[in-house]
């Protein structure tokens, strides 16, 4: 049976589950969801926006263990990445990606705080809340870096009681997991402290053949502390602490995506899925520091916050510069940065008719990153210089932002014709200095030094909703994106290592709509973006990276969620996302090709997925799903498609009022797809693979 015919019976077998449950249907509750997507509490149903959210239940039912994880089961969110948890992954939303050089395109807030870095993608989550994806440009109140749209992840805050959890798991390829938190009420109603710590290890699932050893392990520790201290009854402060290290070995680690290629390039008389050949493994590591300040006073009608955060990040690198046995070179990169921003926000409280909120924004940001490449045996003794000598380009490169930004919505006519208006000012200055570029540490090209530049922009935003009626609310909105220039630092030429801002003018119009009767939320957008000077990743030679001012691109697409109550136990739900991204007029003068009308690259022409949930009051707990992403292009020239891919997971378990008992298993038909990857001309194409299948055993315990 060949995979749509899956796919139909799938879909057919839940049409007749539903219909046959219909029958024994009672009055279902549908459970609001409040989201704080615009600043402000709100019911999900009534943001006139299109917002996706995973709240703490669903979370943990699916076993998102990291951020990578989330676009699983986000319509027309998808993550790219090269294997490596260190360095950067390439996120997706309605097909404008980040790219590798300069800023992300899709921002990262945690708990009110900008991870406005590329390197930022791929952390551990536990102990969230709930998390929300906005689509569509977020200028208006969240920046930067938001003209694709915001992954905001809010996380469980200190309480005034006496709690704590311990999570336990361990799975195949010698998986471990040990996470617990513990909060304290130090003062009653005053003080409150919540300590949270995660600790897990894995083996890698790739197999170098070269040394019979797998690569890709995966060692990583997390600690977050939250202590909340109530002021007054009007004013309470926050401080929040968190350390991350990740500590894997394997760089890089990728696998062929033309086997019989790789097999003759490097001389292996076979090779399956999810196995390599390298003869250098490669290590990753990455440490994070972050610290948050914010203060929230609360008066008869009007809230203010101060945010105040500061972030150290050291990231480090190598990998088999060739993926292949032959001992040609390996490959560096490392990043240490630090970021320092503040917030301020006022917001009204009190009225239904008429909401506004204001605010003021500065980030500071600083980086010091190298990339190249050491001569491995082959390629020293063929320049005749010293093993490992360096081909290295490095330099310091700095980012200043500083915004006002204002939002409101006036509704009219019993408030079921809702306006809003909104807009920001940005002004950004970006600057590389000490770019050099040395050969065994000689220089090789003229230095740069205080190269700056420097732009502004306002950035509005328009949105209509009217409510059908109390269940029903159909909007459009209107706003526009940005995405910052700055400077390329892996490339000689000063003229081209600079770069313009990328700008985007989209438009949505959706329905959200509810159903109670019929324990029914179905929610549907259809949406169009254009995006001018669209910013691409254009690898020169192995040595030089930049970022160029490519394009036009035009996007457009469509996205629909539902959930069903079948009946109070039993839940269906679906998302689908559907995407259509061509570059215009895009002249490659390295390849001397033109790419108009062609596909943007690694962007699926759809996914969806859909659940299956059972939760019996008795404690029996059931959970099934199918998570499919369509087929994309490998890159700009569409010489090559990434094929779609469907992956099955279940999961089981016992719940009690304080202990849970699971079992779990991903990726069922242990499908190897792909996430990412390059085009080498000796061993083809190389790429990222998924996770294999795997298996677990989850223990909690609560108090």
């Amino acid at each position: 049976m060949n995979k749509k015919h899956v796919l139909l019976s799938l879909s057919a077998s839940l049409v007749i589950l539903s219909n046959s449950l219909m029958a024994d249907k009672k009055s279902v509750e549908l459970s609001d969801i409040t989201v704080t997507a615009q600043k402000t509490e709100q019911n999900i149903q009534k943001v006139p926006m299109s917002v996706n959210v995973l709240d703490e239940f669903f979370i943990e039912d699916a076993g998102i263990k990291n951020t990578r994880e989330i676009a699983s089961y986000i319509p027309n969110l998808t993550t790219m990445h090269g294997g490596s948890r260190d360095y950067f992954s390439r996120i997706a939303i309605r097909g404008i990606s980040n790219t590798g050089v300069g800023e992300p395109a899709v921002a990262l807030y945690i708990d009110d705080v900008s991870y406005a870095d590329l390197f930022a993608f791929d952390s551990p989550l536990f102990e969230v809340e709930r998390i929300e994806v906005l689509k569509g440009p977020q200028g208006t109140l969240y920046g930067k870096n938001t003209e694709a749209g915001v992954i905001n992840i809010i996380t469980k805050k200190p309480s005034n009681e006496l709690s704590g959890r311990v999570n336990l798991e361990a799975g195949d390829y010698d998986s471990k997991q040990i996470m617990a938190y513990l909060n304290l009420p130090l003062i009653q109603d005053k003080l409150f402290l919540k300590m949270s710590a995660l600790k897990s290890k894995r083996d890698g699932y790739i197999k170098n053949l070269y040394t019979s050893t797998d690569i890709d392990n995966h060692d990583t520790l997390s600690l977050r502390t939250n202590m909340l201290y109530k002021v007054t009854d009007n004013l309470e402060t926050s401080l929040i602490l968190g350390y991350q290290k990740l500590d894997d070995d394997g760089g890089f680690p990728m696998t062929s995506m033309e086997k019989g290629k790789y097999k003759n390039a490097t001389g292996l008389s076979s090779l399956d899925e999810f196995e390599s050949s390298f003869n250098y493994k490669g290590d990753s590591q990455a440490k994070t520091k972050t610290s948050v300040l914010k203060f929230d006073y609360s008066a008869q009608d009007y809230d203010f916050i101060s945010i105040t955060s500061y972030r150290d990040m050291d990231n480090q690198s190598t990998l088999d510069g060739d993926f292949s046995p032959s001992k040609n070179f390996i490959g560096f990169n490392s990043r240490e940065l630090d970021s320092l921003s503040q917030e301020f926000r006022l917001s009204s409280t009190n009225s239904s008719s008429f909401n506004w909120i204001v605010g003021t924004y500065f980030n500071n940001e600083n980086a010091n990153d190298e990339t190249g490449y050491k001569l491995d045996e082959t390629y020293a003794n063929m320049m005749g210089v010293p093993l490992y000598s360096e081909d290295k380009m490095k330099a310091d490169l700095s980012s200043r932002d500083i915004a006002i930004f204002g939002q409101s919505t006036i509704r009219f006519f019993d408030d079921r014709l809702g306006l809003t208006t909104g807009f920001r000012y940005e002004k950004s200055k970006r600057s590389m200095d000490k770019r050099t570029h040395t050969f065994a540490g000689v220089n090789t090209a003229t230095p740069m030094k205080n190269m700056e530049k420097t732009n502004s922009i306002v950035l509005p935003k328009l949105s209509l909703d009217y409510y059908i009626n109390k269940n029903m609310m159909v909007y459009t909105t209107a706003s526009k994106g940005y995405k910052a220039g700055g400077f390329s630092y892996a490339v000689d030429n000063k003229e081209l290592a600079e770069f313009d801002p990328e700008i985007s003018n989209a438009l949505e119009v959706g329905i959200k709509s509810k159903f109670p009767n019929l324990g029914l939320t179905f929610n549907m957008v259809a949406f169009y973006t254009k995006v001018d000077d669209y910013q691409d990743r254009i690898q020169v030679n192995p040595t030089t990276i930049m970022q160029a001012n490519v394009t036009e691109v035009d996007i457009k697409g469509l996205e629909f969620e539902t959930s069903y109550s079948l009946t109070n136990n039993l839940t269906l739900s679906g998302n689908f996302g559907l995407v259509s991204a061509k570059y215009g007029d895009y002249e490659d003068l390295i390849a001397n090709k033109n790419y108009k009308d062609n596909k943007v690259a690694m962007i699926p022409k759809y996914d969806f997925n859909v659940g299956l949930k059972y939760r019996n009051p008795n404690g029996i707990f059931a959970n099934f799903e199918a998570l499919h992403t369509g087929e994309k292009q490998f890159d700009r020239s569409n010489e090559k498609k990434v094929e779609s891919y469907t992956v099955y997971n279940a999961k089981i378990g016992y719940e009690q009022d304080n202990w849970d008992l699971y079992f779990g298993i991903k990726n069922i038909t242990n499908k190897e797809y792909f996430l990412d990857g390059f085009h080498d001309t000796i061993v083809g194409y190389m790429g990222a693979v998924g996770n294999p299948r795997t298996f677990n055993v989850a223990f909690n315990y609560r108090f």
